[in-house]
């Protein structure tokens, strides 16, 4: 392998989480019940196909995304405090391995701007792209033969870290190897990923085992 490519919501921060919580706060406030009852439904999703499921009804979320959006800028996330365990001690060891990385996530660019600047990763993310970048979001793999065009690379010379099934969808889809981190904090269908591993802990470890040119 020669690079690895990262999905950012739920893998390198745990942004899921509390952006859906934000949002139900905001729907509760605003006397609104949600179209679905777990974040598993809509983990792994642009922010437009997540709102569709959020709020089915046009008009409603039309009427409802704008007023959200300032909400959000009120309770915007601090990135570090949601960092996930050992993402810095990973991006280091692999770029320090010679490995080649970048980011590719279905999010908004200022978002994944915002959380890059926070966390001091600028130094790591060879490439950078949203799903603004492109015409079809995850799952289709627009964004992850995107990235690997920019690298320079093949597929078959690329890892995508991902969480969700859209985004292995996506990877896989697009013919990247794909490893998935399971986190506790909910259950998604990880089956079409040729990894699963329970945190970057032991994702390092296993990396160092099989893969690293000088053991780390």
């Amino acid at each position: 392998m020669k690079a690895f490519i990262f999905d950012m919501d739920g893998v390198l921060v745990d942004s899921e989480r509390y952006f859906y919580r934000l949002k139900l706060e905001f729907l509760k406030k605003m006397g609104e019940k949600p179209a679905v009852s777990s974040i598993t439904d809509i983990v792994g999703l642009s922010a437009d196909n997540g709102w569709k499921k959020l709020v089915p009804v046009d008009s409603k979320r039309a009427q409802l995304r704008p007023l959200f959006e300032k909400y959000r800028d009120q309770h915007m996330i601090d990135y570090p405090k949601y960092l996930n365990a050992e993402v810095p001690e990973f991006l280091s060891d692999i770029k320090n391995d010679g490995q080649t990385i970048a980011l590719a996530s279905a999010g908004y660019i200022s978002g994944i701007e915002k959380m890059i600047r926070e966390c001091n990763f600028g130094q790591y993310f060879s490439s950078v792209l949203s799903g603004e970048h492109v015409t079809n979001n995850k799952p289709a793999p627009d964004i992850y033969l995107s990235s690997v065009q920019k690298l320079g690379l093949k597929p078959t010379e690329c890892v995508a870290v991902e969480d969700s099934p859209v985004g292995i969808q996506a990877a896989k889809s697009a013919g990247l190897e794909t490893w998935a981190i399971k986190y506790p904090y909910y259950q998604l269908d990880q089956h079409q990923a040729d990894h699963v591993f329970a945190g970057f802990g032991q994702m390092r470890k296993y990396y160092q085992e099989q893969y690293a040119k000088s053991k780390i």
